[in-house]
């Protein structure tokens, strides 16, 4: 917890646990479009326009981590439910590509 002089912590220990939880579900989506970046620059004829999209996502991805407030319990909650749930579509996408 984080004390504030003499109003008290300004975040539980669970409000914190969930933000970083989310941080690190917002890195991984990142991590992920930073590969698809990398695998779409190398090769031999890259679409431009994927891209653009998956810079633009990257970006997003960027800014929702920067204004993730600890504090907003709401918000932080809905960011860990959304980003988490990309990355376990991403990751059953790529085992499913595995397997075929």
């Amino acid at each position: 917890m984080t004390m504030s002089g003499e109003t008290g912590p300004l975040w539980t220990q669970d409000q914190a646990i969930a933000y970083e939880a989310a941080l690190e579900a917002i890195n991984d989506v990142i991590a992920g479009y930073s590969e698809q970046i990398d695998a779409e620059e190398n090769r031999a004829a890259p679409d431009a326009l994927h891209l653009a999209m998956l810079r633009l996502r990257t970006r997003q991805a960027a800014a929702v981590r920067h204004a993730l407030d600890v504090t907003d319990t709401a918000s932080v909650d809905q960011v860990l439910r959304e980003y988490s749930a990309m990355v376990r579509a991403r990751d059953a996408a790529e085992t499913s590509a595995l397997a075929a």
